[in-house]
């Protein structure tokens, strides 16, 4: 994050000089490295209690509003985006839609001094409308899966047969969840039987309210047998 943008960004919202000054100050206040003093000069140090505030200001101002504003209103078909701190999803209904964003997302990013994920970012086709347009010419309905926030999804088919774009629990994120909890167990295997399981059900609730939605079911079946 560039210094001078996160300056304009907060003057949209916060009148006081005061509170920009302060922000200036913690901005390149720096931070010790095994005894060396290093001195931001882009970004926020990891870690400080306001760090996280300001990215999710920035990626708001750099990301949302711009897509809100701009790309919506160039856009012929449905489109959506989903944000979550610095991960989101866009979706488009026509192809060269999806590749202009792209493209154009890329060159907002580096003007801002951001960079997108190489590992994490990608064009796919998913979604109800290719998956109803396969199934109306017969092709195989079979589309490409992307992860979110610990969700897998995928184009499943309703009672009625209709294609829908629906999640589950990652792959990844479940053997993790059932790993982290072995480990706990066993770390904790002489703790009494009343505590150790009151701080196992709220361990179980907290995941079942996080993964426990619509069409997904099954994962939480095996989460439950695991």
């Amino acid at each position: 994050m560039k210094h001078e943008w996160i300056i304009k960004f907060l003057k949209l919202y916060i009148k006081d000089p005061n509170i920009i000054g302060l922000v200036k100050k913690y901005l390149k206040v720096g931070v010790l490295d095994n005894g060396e003093l290093m001195v931001n000069e882009e970004g926020s140090a990891q870690g400080n209690i306001i760090s996280p505030i300001l990215a999710n200001i920035y990626m708001h101002n750099v990301l949302t509003l711009w897509y809100k504003f701009i790309i919506t209103k160039e856009c012929k078909g449905d489109n959506f985006l989903i944000v979550y701190a610095d991960d989101f999803v866009a979706g488009f209904q026509y192809k060269w839609e999806a590749e202009n964003y792209y493209k154009l997302l890329k060159e907002r990013m580096e003007k801002f001094g951001l960079q997108l994920e190489d590992s994490k970012s990608r064009l796919l086709q998913s979604g109800a409308y290719i998956a109803r347009a396969k199934q109306k010419s017969g092709e195989c309905i079979r589309l490409q899966t992307f992860d979110f926030l610990g969700f897998t999804f995928y184009c499943g088919r309703s009672r009625k047969g209709m294609p829908y774009i629906m999640p589950k629990t990652s792959s990844k994120k479940f053997r993790q969840k059932i790993r982290d909890i072995k480990v706990w167990l066993y770390a904790n295997r002489d703790q009494p039987l009343k505590k150790l399981m009151g701080t196992l059900n709220l361990k179980l609730i907290g995941h079942y309210r996080y993964y426990g939605i619509s069409f997904n079911g099954r994962m939480i079946s095996n989460y439950k047998q695991q």
